[in-house]
């Protein structure tokens, strides 16, 4: 029996592992700085927002405030913490207009990097500027951002110049889709003839 699995379910399971994920690196990450003693902790927030972003777009808002809530509650945040990182960290949708160059492109050569880059500078600014509205100041709080996660977006970077080489894991998955159910449709084809 040729059991289909619907898109919506497909979707909803393929963002539930990785929501799974992000929860449980969150978790990782804010407890190992406690383990090892360490002052900044290694996240892969943005290596995995960006990743379910480019697989199914605007849905990665699931996945983001997953994020952002989970790494508050294991720090024990206080409420103004966890409206900076929640809608902080939501700036990184302003990446999904990188997408109107085209998906295909993204996934290619520099537009890589720039994705990765931007997206790490847009969750930086969204969390400075919401941080300004509980008496932060923008400048010094963004260094501040900046200079803790350089190393995570180095990383998500690292993360996604390798994920872009897998088939499928750093696609649009409708298109991914496509190509498979078109792929198999020629392979069968073929054993026909």
């Amino acid at each position: 029996m040729n059991k289909q699995i619907t898109l919506s379910s497909y979707r909803l399971i393929d963002i539930s592992i990785f929501t799974i994920l992000m929860i449980v690196f969150e978790l990782i990450a804010v407890r190992a700085v406690n383990w090892f003693h360490e002052v900044y902790s290694i996240s892969l927030f943005i290596a995995i927002s960006l990743i379910v972003m480019m697989r199914w777009g605007v849905w990665s808002i699931i996945s983001i405030i997953a994020g952002a809530i989970s790494y508050c509650l294991v720090n024990d945040a206080v409420f103004e913490n966890y409206i900076i990182y929640i809608f902080g960290n939501l700036f990184i949708l302003i990446n999904l207009f990188w997408f109107l160059l085209g998906k295909d492109r993204i996934r290619k050569g520099y537009w890589t990097v720039l994705f990765v880059l931007s997206g790490y500078v847009l969750v930086e600014i969204g969390r400075s500027l919401v941080a300004v509205f509980f008496g932060g100041k923008f400048i010094p709080t963004l260094i501040g951002f900046l200079g803790t996660d350089l190393i995570n977006a180095l990383l998500a970077l690292l993360i996604i110049i390798i994920t872009r080489k897998q088939n499928g894991l750093f696609e649009d998955q409708i298109s991914y889709l496509k190509r498979i159910n078109e792929e198999e449709r020629n392979q069968n084809a073929n054993t026909e003839v």
